[in-house]
């Protein structure tokens, strides 16, 4: 997670304020730990909708996300599981190829990885020679 100094000095005064429920959570024993961890989910929450909606109780603008395109070249691709289905393999098994460098893949951020056609076959023909 990243913040802004502005924001890291509000989460600061936040954690402060709220010092009294945070100690008694470091000394519980395992069986406690899960109420523990509840308790500061609760404060994170908290502290989150205290920045949403600022002191004045209105909501803040947050900062646009850096946005880049994605190139992707032309020609022909498959997906891991069609790669699997294809080469008679799992998608476990393609991704650890992918993963050792013998397959090369394109990861696309939200989408996954995509393996082009020719290079699929070029991996099919080194494998099966």
């Amino acid at each position: 997670m990243e913040l802004h100094p502005d924001q890291v000095q509000v989460l600061i005064e936040f954690l402060t304020a709220q010092e009294s429920l945070l100690k008694p959570i470091s000394s519980y024993n395992k069986e406690d730990a899960e109420q523990a961890l509840s308790k500061v989910y609760q404060l994170i929450v908290a502290y989150g909708r205290r920045v949403r909606e600022g002191k004045s109780g209105k909501l803040i603008e947050t900062a646009k996300p850096n946005i880049l395109p994605i190139f992707i070249p032309r020609g022909n691709y498959f997906t891991v599981h069609q790669a699997a289905q294809f080469c008679r393999a799992t998608s476990k098994q393609i991704r650890a190829w992918i993963r050792k460098g013998k397959l090369e893949a394109f990861d696309l951020p939200g989408l996954g990885l995509i393996i082009e056609a020719g290079k699929l076959n070029e991996f099919l023909s080194k494998r099966n020679s």
